[in-house]
């Protein structure tokens, strides 16, 4: 099982490390303009809120152009924890 991290102080996470490594919510916060949503998405265990906030707000949060282009059913495929019915009834 892999291990999940936290960040240290002006530790900076990378997108290479997120194939390798779980990161804690609060590490992938600070890092989330450094990063990839879409690898993000794909390699990590994320709440409703995160994907709500950061996944689903690339306007903001995007640093390469698939971070545009994904969908609330990309979030119900990578992260199956997350139902259908939660992420369509937030908005």
């Amino acid at each position: 099982m892999k291990q999940t991290n936290t960040v240290q102080e002006n530790n900076i996470v990378h997108n290479y490390q997120l194939s390798n490594q779980k990161f804690d919510i609060e590490t992938l916060e600070k890092n989330i303009d450094n990063l990839s949503l879409r690898r993000v998405l794909l390699t990590q265990h994320l709440t409703l809120e995160f994907c709500l906030k950061y996944i689903l707000n690339p306007e903001e949060h995007a640093i390469c152009n698939e971070d545009f282009y994904i969908s609330k059913e990309d979030i119900i495929i990578y992260q199956p924890h997350i139902s259908k019915e939660e992420l369509y009834s937030n908005k």
